[in-house]
């Protein structure tokens, strides 16, 4: 068997030095999404400010500032977790980058005019969608960490760690049930 660096730790000691390198990184991630965060707050403002108030749409200087606030409030989480080092930050990453998706859909699909048009596109395309596919990379990273440490001290779920079974369906072949009335998963 070839010696591929995994077998020169011992088992503990592997443990520690990935929880160690797992914290660093998230910290590294939470302040990524504390800057975010404060680099949206005065952008908040801006739009709280400057959007137009529209004949047709009587709140909708209110809906964009809501919607930016809520976003600023799912990277604030983001980053919270992250400074944790709560496995459970990939919730929060994921809601952060389908809100920054929606924003960026809705940037361009409501520009008024060509210079709108080209303003929404450059955000979109430089900051919105970028951060977004970086939050779900966050999110599949702290997912894989929790995986890989949870079968390093053996509480990954038995029906996790050998895939699924024959059949290829948790309820079995077919997605049959295990019996009638069973609603519970084979072990």
């Amino acid at each position: 068997m070839a010696d591929n660096g995994w077998n020169e730790i011992p088992g503990e000691a592997f443990r520690r030095e990935l929880l160690s390198e797992s914290r660093k990184r998230a910290r590294q991630m939470a302040w990524l999404y504390a800057v975010a965060a404060a680099v949206l707050l005065p952008w908040i403002g801006y739009l709280a400010v400057t959007l137009p108030r529209r004949n047709l749409d009587l709140h909708y200087r209110a809906a964009w500032v809501g919607f930016d606030i809520l976003l600023a409030v799912a990277i604030l989480r983001t980053a919270y977790m992250a400074f944790r080092v709560d496995p459970r930050v990939q919730f929060p990453a994921t809601a952060t980058a389908v809100l920054l998706f929606v924003d960026a859909w809705f940037d361009v699909s409501t520009s008024g005019n060509r210079s709108q048009l080209f303003e929404a596109l450059v955000l979109a395309g430089c900051f919105e969608i970028p951060a977004a596919l970086f939050s779900l990379y966050l999110a599949r990273q702290a997912n894989r960490r929790v995986l890989e440490y949870a079968r390093l001290t053996g509480t990954i779920p038995d029906h996790l760690a050998s895939g699924p079974p024959e059949g290829g369906h948790p309820r079995g072949p077919g997605g049959e049930a295990d019996g009638p009335g069973s609603v519970g998963l084979r072990p």
